[in-house]
């Protein structure tokens, strides 16, 4: 296995993601000035006592929640501060206050936990946390490409795997990693194993990624479905209008779909990807998952092989080893002796 993340910079990672695919999101853009969006309004929530750790919460997706959302039922609250752009659904008494910056931050606070600081929320807290020498720790939340945001200078990353801590270190010195596991996989390996209900394959679609151009993950769905009479099944993200305009031709060429929202244990049905985090979770939870790609990149194949995933023709994708502790408590655990 060779290679890691192409970008050892932020702000390099986000020049890319905003010059990537320019036309596409002028679109959107331009959509959006007919359809204004209301802005989300940032809060920090404050514990009764002196907060010694803070949690940054700049999304709150399933995988975002059992990244750095999860380790807060570990944690003792009335040392937490939390910084949020929703919801936290938190027990507990908390003095709420708008976020307008970095100098409300109580200057008790030892330790932050964030997604990255490639987001807003937590790039507003990272020069604020490295002025003062206060280590700031990122929670892996999926599995890397070399299109993944990278850590910042000084950055703590907590990984999934051997494999990812190196990935994310690779070429940073300035950048240290500890392996703590998956909490979205080990949450998945709590639930009972799924029922297979059904022989029909399901193709996991990313057509909205950036990492392959759309020409090639276009090929893979369409030969794959065509070929093995697959169901495609698109991803929730897939709603710009180069996907819905590449949906209206699959549906044409005869591609049938799988747009229930069930997830997929409950569907029960084989799956496969060309590199989606599903096929682990359906690995998980006992079904057969595979991927495939008719000429995979090299970057493709070193995916393949960092997470053990079988290529169709093969045996399914084995389940990974779990610890036997949530890896939320050993972030938590982690968090509090930083």
């Amino acid at each position: 296995m060779t290679g890691g993340l192409r970008f050892t910079s932020v702000e390099d990672w986000q020049r890319w993601t905003g010059g990537h695919r320019r036309a596409e999101r002028a679109l959107r853009a331009a959509r959006g000035r007919l359809k204004p969006r209301v802005p989300q309004v940032a809060k920090l929530l404050l514990p009764q006592g002196d907060p010694t750790i803070l949690v940054v919460l700049d999304k709150l997706t399933s995988s975002h929640r059992a990244a750095v959302h999860a380790p807060l039922a570990h944690l003792d609250l009335a040392r937490t501060a939390v910084l949020t752009v929703d919801d936290p659904e938190l027990d507990g008494a908390w003095t709420e206050q708008t976020w307008t910056g970095p100098q409300q931050l109580p200057t008790s606070i030892r330790g932050v936990l964030s997604l990255g600081s490639f987001l807003a929320l937590s790039g507003s807290v990272k020069p604020w946390a490295t002025a003062r020498d206060i280590p700031f720790v990122v929670a892996q939340h999926g599995l890397l490409t070399p299109w993944s945001p990278p850590a910042a200078d000084g950055d703590l990353v907590l990984a999934w795997t051997e494999a990812d801590a190196g990935y994310w270190t690779a070429g940073r010195p300035s950048v240290t990693a500890t392996v703590v596991g998956s909490e979205l996989l080990w949450r998945t390996t709590q639930l009972p194993p799924a029922t297979a209900k059904g022989d029909r394959l399901l193709m996991l679609g990313q057509l909205h990624g950036e990492e392959l151009p759309r020409s090639q993950t276009l090929r893979t769905y369409w030969e794959f479905c065509r070929r093995e009479d697959a169901d495609y099944r698109p991803h929730p993200n897939e709603a710009d209008v180069v996907s819905r305009a590449l949906h209206r031709a699959m549906r044409a060429g005869g591609i049938t779909f799988e747009q229930s929202g069930r997830d997929l244990a409950e569907l029960g049905r084989p799956v496969v990807s060309i590199f989606s985090t599903g096929t682990v979770e359906a690995a998980q939870r006992g079904l057969p998952a595979w991927v495939t790609h008719p000429d995979p990149p090299g970057w493709v194949r070193d995916f393949w092989d960092r997470y053990g995933l079988s290529r169709w023709g093969s045996d399914p994708t084995p389940a990974w080893p779990m610890p036997e502790q949530a890896p939320a408590a050993t972030v938590a655990r982690i968090l509090e002796t930083v």
